[in-house]
C-alpha cells in the first residue's frame, strides 16, 4: 500500500500530494505543528498533544479550522491507511494561503488578509520501544541561537535543523543547547540530568518546549520511581558532571546520553537510573 496524505479533508496518495507556493508556511514558516506517536496503533497522549497543538494555535493567533470531535474523526479515518504498527502521526496548521489572490500581492509579511488555513497530516514508522534495547547516544553542546519563543511548537526549525545536522556530522545523536551558560534542551528533545539520585530538568519557559513526554515522565514514571526530581534551571558545568544523563522526545521515549562532546557520561554505559526509569516508561506505554 502506498504511503497517504491528509491535505483539507481529502487523502492523497503521497507523491500525489501538493500544496500552494502561496501558502504561507512555504513562504514564512508562518505555522505549527504535533506529532503524535501510535504504539501498536494506539495513540499515546493524545488529549496532551491536542492541548498543546490549541495552544500553539492560540499563540500565533490562526484559527483553529477543526473542531475536536472533527479532528478525531479524521484522524481515526486517515490512519485507517496506514499499515504500521508503530509510527507517529504528524499535523501541521499553516495560516494558509489569501482567499483572494486577484489582487497581485502574492507575498507580504503582514497578515492582514483573510485566509484559507491549510492542514496536512502524514505518518511514519517508529520502532516498538517495549522491543527496542537502549543504546546510549552522543552529543554535541551548541549555543542556543533560536527565537525567544520555544514554546510554540511552530514549523520555523532551521535553527533545530541545522544544529542536528552539525551534530550528525560529527557523529552524534544531538546538540544540547546552552543560552548563557544555561542547558535549555536538545534540538529535538528535554534534557534530564542526575547527580547523587535526584533528577533535573529545564522548567517550563518560553526557552523551552513543553515536551508531552517530558510532562509524563515527571509526572508518571519518575513519580514511581523512588527519586526526587527537581524542575530548575542546570549549568553546562552541571551538565558535564552529571553520574548520568538522558533525553525524552515523543518518538524516543528514554534515550540515555553516554557521551558530551568527548566526554564520557557513566563510563559511557547506560546508569542504573536511566534503565530503571526506560523500564518503567515501557510499561506505562503498552
Amino acid at each position: 500500500m502506498k504511503n497517504k496524505v491528509y491535505i483539507n479533508e481529502k487523502i492523497y496518495d503521497a507523491e500525489n500530494a501538493k500544496v500552494s507556493i502561496f501558502d504561507r508556511g512555504y513562504l514564512f514558516s508562518d505555522g505549527i505543528y504535533e506529532l503524535i506517536p501510535y504504539f501498536d496503533k494506539k495513540p499515546f497522549l493524545f488529549d496532551d498533544h491536542y492541548s498543546r497543538l490549541q495552544k500553539s494555535l492560540r499563540m500565533v493567533e490562526i484559527n483553529n479550522p477543526y473542531s475536536e470531535d472533527k479532528w478525531v474523526n479524521d484522524i481515526e479515518n486517515f490512519i485507517k491507511t496506514c499499515i504500521f504498527e508503530n509510527f507517529y502521526l504528524y499535523i501541521q496548521i499553516t495560516r494558509g494561503i489569501p482567499e483572494n489572490l486577484d489582487d497581485n500581492i502574492l507575498r507580504e509579511h503582514a497578515a492582514t488578509k483573510n485566509y484559507k488555513t491549510c492542514v496536512t497530516m502524514f505518518y511514519s514508522k517508529i520502532k516498538n520501544l517495549k522491543d527496542n534495547k537502549i543504546i546510549g547516544k552522543k552529543s554535541i553542546i551548541m549555543d542556543d541561537k533560536r527565537w525567544m519563543q520555544c514554546d510554540i511548537k511552530s514549523i520555523s526549525l532551521l535553527y533545530n535543523s541545522y544544529a542536528k545536522t552539525i551534530a550528525h556530522k560529527q557523529g552524534a545523536f544531538e546538540a544540547i543547547l546552552l543560552r548563557d551558560g544555561i542547558v535549555t534542551e536538545g534540538c529535538s528533545s528535554n534534557v534530564f540530568i542526575i547527580k547523587n539520585n535526584t533528577i533535573k530538568t529545564s522548567p517550563e519557559s518560553n526557552l523551552i518546549l513543553p515536551g508531552v513526554t517530558r510532562s509524563f515522565v515527571i509526572n508518571s514514571v519518575i513519580k514511581d520511581s523512588d527519586y526526587d526530581v527537581r524542575v530548575e534551571n542546570f549549568s553546562e558545568e552541571e551538565l558535564l558532571d552529571a553520574d548520568e544523563i538522558f533525553i525524552t522526545n515523543s518518538t524516543q521515549g528514554i534515550l540515555p546520553i553516554t557521551h558530551i562532546n568527548n566526554k564520557e557520561i557513566n563510563n559511557a554505559e547506560c546508569g542504573d537510573i536511566t534503565s530503571k526509569l526506560y523500564k518503567i516508561f515501557t510499561e506505562k506505554i503498552n
